[in-house]
């Protein structure tokens, strides 16, 4: 396994159904804000009932959430330094859609975001979160949230050239036929891909707005990789866009 040195892990701010929180800054996992009870509370009680993430039908109490998924931290941290084998640069956030049942396994997880760019460390991110135990939901159901996190290249490793959505706009319309057979319906998909010298696509990886549309990533990654994009040049680029 490759060296963790330089690497730099910061968990995206946690939100769930009701919340307003999502899309914020990325934050120190040690620099999470505590909860403060609000005007008239006087014990920990109320702070507790503050800190929840809301889901569909039940709750689970952000801390708890917290706690479980730090601990996968090294695991997933792995995930990337295997996929730095093919794509040195590898690095990115994922942000995991996660619905948990009511004993606490999860019932399924798919990346509602990610920058990653390489289908096999997705699979094996999701892989791990897909295997998490979280506490019990309380409030008669099963609990919908998201949860995220993102990882820095390595200290020493030049990072892709970064492109705008607009500058493969040309080529994804071109090519977008060889999707059709993916019958992808009315789902929406945001795909990252690092393009080569001479405009190969050497990796790629997807997000989707919901569990059905999650379910035709591979076949959406499989046909972007066979595209030909603008050549960045003598080094490679990094380039996000929706479908």
């Amino acid at each position: 396994m490759r060296e963790a040195l330089g690497r730099v892990v910061r968990l995206l701010l946690l939100c769930g159904f009701g919340l307003a929180a999502c899309g914020g800054k990325p934050v120190q996992p040690a620099a999470a804000p505590a909860a403060q009870p609000s005007a008239g509370d006087d014990d920990g009680a109320a702070a507790e009932r503050h800190m929840q993430v809301e889901g569909t039908l039940g709750t689970i109490p952000t801390r708890r959430i917290e706690e479980t998924m730090q601990a996968k931290l090294p695991a997933l941290q792995r995930c990337f330094y295997e996929g730095t084998g093919e794509v040195e640069f590898l690095a990115g956030h994922m942000k995991f859609y996660f619905r948990v049942g009511l004993d606490g396994r999860v019932e399924y997880v798919h990346p509602r975001g990610s920058s990653i760019g390489h289908r096999a460390t997705e699979l094996c991110l999701l892989e791990i979160a897909r295997k998490a135990r979280f506490p019990k939901p309380q409030g008669g159901g099963a609990a919908e949230f998201v949860w995220g996190f993102e990882i820095e290249s390595p200290d020493g490793v030049r990072a892709p050239v970064v492109w705008d959505e607009a500058r493969v706009g040309g080529s994804v319309r071109e090519q977008r036929a060889t999707l059709d057979h993916c019958a992808l319906g009315s789902g929406h998909y945001i795909v990252t891909s690092y393009v080569a010298p001479g405009g190969t696509v050497l990796s790629a990886g997807a997000a989707a707005d919901s569990q059905e549309a999650a379910d035709k990533i591979d076949c959406v990654v499989a046909a972007v990789k066979s595209w030909h994009m603008p050549d960045p040049g003598s080094y490679p680029a990094k380039v996000s866009f929706g479908l």
